[in-house]
């Protein structure tokens, strides 16, 4: 049977995207090792399900060019030790270093999975930096075996731009769902109050900004409503929000910070609609698919990859970037409207199932494990 190695940006990427995926190949027989940068906690949850864990050392910050040699050699060494048969890299900086170190090492087959363009590819990066990155990523992929990616903008913009082989791209409903674990839970009694529940990381680009100001302007006209942020800061990305922004608006009273958990199912269970307001260059955001996979409507943007989640006015609501004004005329349109919540949740229960369970996502992996050539 192979030897397979996932290799993540941190181990809380790998416990939380990818657990389905690493016990799915154990359970086939495969030897399976996990990689990623440790101290956040999960290694031992991973190395709790029998899969041993390595600690990477990946730099977090954009450009550290000795911390990424750095991190090339290390897996250079590591493949080389290791002679596994399949690597598959998840995030920037594994998809980038991990496919050069495998081609260097030999590596009989290498698969990337390209979880969205992140910062370097918004409008707020530098344009050196995307035209550095993007050569990163032209060099990496040029003898990769095969890529995935979660949405079409995001392989049309590699294969427009010739970082990559169109024949050797394929396309993944994001990470999936589990949807035996993410369930609808069972139903209360009512309120009259409506929450609308944000889950993601406090960052500008998630729209934190207009989900306030969206708030703001609904809390005007029904005061009957709660709204509440559920996600981590982290200090070294040029556009975290700033702490004193997030108590400045608990103190107002505008929203509430909920903090950071490793288990959401509960703060999403608790909301009557979960709402992200992303201009983020997202892959398919998770937390949409959780939220969906648990029966509750949604509000997104009509942006890449958020729009692939949600099937506008069945699902949930798609409204523009960056605005407010919008943001809040939907958060309305489904605070007059229990029944159509209800019937949103169901309907994105049904979509999950269909098209964005986890055991579909494995099951497309496992072809491309498996192909004699590709």
């Amino acid at each position: 049977m192979p030897k397979i190695l996932l290799v993540s940006r941190c181990a809380w990427t790998l416990y939380n995207f990818r657990r389905g995926q690493m016990c799915a190949l154990q359970a086939e027989g495969a030897t399976v090792l996990g990689a990623g940068a440790g101290g956040d906690g999960y290694e031992g949850r991973i190395e709790a399900l029998g899969i041993p864990f390595v600690s990477l050392p990946v730099d977090k910050r954009a450009l550290n060019p000795l911390a990424d040699l750095k991190l090339l050699w290390w897996l250079y060494r590591w493949y080389r030790q290791e002679r596994p048969d399949i690597v598959h890299h998840f995030t920037i900086k594994p998809v980038i270093y991990g496919s050069i170190a495998a081609r260097l090492a030999g590596v009989p087959r290498t698969v990337n999975t390209v979880t969205g363009l992140g910062f370097v590819f918004s409008e707020s990066a530098k344009p050196w930096l995307r035209r550095l990155v993007e050569a990163q990523y032209r060099v990496a992929l040029a003898k990769v075996h095969y890529t995935f990616f979660q949405n079409n903008e995001d392989r049309d913009l590699f294969v427009k731009q010739g970082l990559v082989a169109p024949e050797r791209t394929g396309l993944l409903p994001g990470s999936g769902v589990d949807t035996l674990h993410f369930l609808p839970p069972p139903a209360t009694a009512k309120t009259t109050t409506v929450t609308f529940l944000m889950v993601a990381r406090l960052l500008k680009d998630k729209g934190v900004y207009e989900f306030v100001e969206a708030a703001r302007k609904v809390q005007a006209r029904a005061p009957k409503t709660r709204f509440q942020l559920l996600g981590g800061r982290d200090e070294r990305n040029p556009q975290v929000v700033p702490q004193e922004d997030l108590d400045r608006w608990q103190t107002e009273g505008v929203v509430e910070w909920l903090g950071e958990t490793s288990d959401v199912r509960d703060a999403i269970g608790a909301a009557d609609v979960v709402v992200l307001p992303s201009f983020y260059r997202e892959g398919t955001p998770r937390s949409l698919l959780e939220a969906a996979a648990m029966g509750r409507a949604i509000i997104t943007t009509d942006s890449i990859g958020c729009r692939e989640a949600v099937e506008d006015g069945v699902t949930g609501l798609l409204v523009p970037v960056k605005d407010s004004d919008a943001l809040a005329a939907a958060m309305l349109c489904l605070y007059a409207d229990p029944e159509g919540r209800q019937c949103m949740g169901e309907a994105g229960r049904a979509k999950m199932l269909l098209e964005f369970d986890e055991r579909l996502v494995i099951q497309k992996i496992k072809e491309v494990y498996a192909k004699e050539q590709i």
